[in-house]
């Protein structure tokens, strides 16, 4: 009898011990998956920037100055009169049906016309990359290629 009460006795502490060790377990595992919240320095901030730059751009991705909505047609340089056909460039944007044919919107208000529609319409609502020579005065790009950006 005193055998049993004493097996009994084991079994009560082990399953105490078993659970005693589950808990601590459990209540430190958040801290073995937590991230180092240390502030990491950054080598070359400038004053004037908001913090680490995180991206390295090239110049196919820079920013385009949207265009100013006040500005009157009238009022366009003469160099885009004189000029109206640009060199070979490369603009990223997404294919748009607007007004039944496919536009290039490549930024907020920025769009450009596509004189190749059937090449156009296969890139439908897809971010693409339009390779082509852009007329200014028409706003019209003259397409040479689409692609898929890699």
């Amino acid at each position: 009898m005193a055998l049993r009460l004493r097996l009994l006795f084991q079994r009560a502490n082990m399953r105490a011990a078993y659970k005693l060790g589950l808990i601590v377990f459990l209540a430190n595992a958040p801290l073995a998956f937590s991230q180092d919240r240390s502030a990491q320095p950054c080598p070359q901030v400038t004053p004037g920037t908001v913090g680490c730059q995180l991206v390295a751009w090239s110049h196919l991705q820079e920013p385009v100055p949207l265009p100013n909505p006040e500005a009157k047609p009238d009022q366009q340089p003469e160099q885009s009169q004189t000029q109206p056909q640009s060199a070979m460039q490369k603009i990223t944007g997404i294919i748009v049906l607007m007004n039944d044919k496919y536009v290039l919107k490549a930024g907020g208000t920025t769009t450009y016309q596509l004189d190749d529609q059937e090449r156009a319409k296969r890139y439908q609502d897809q971010q693409v990359t339009v390779v082509g020579t852009l007329d200014t005065a028409s706003n019209t790009i003259h397409v040479e290629s689409i692609q898929l950006p890699s």
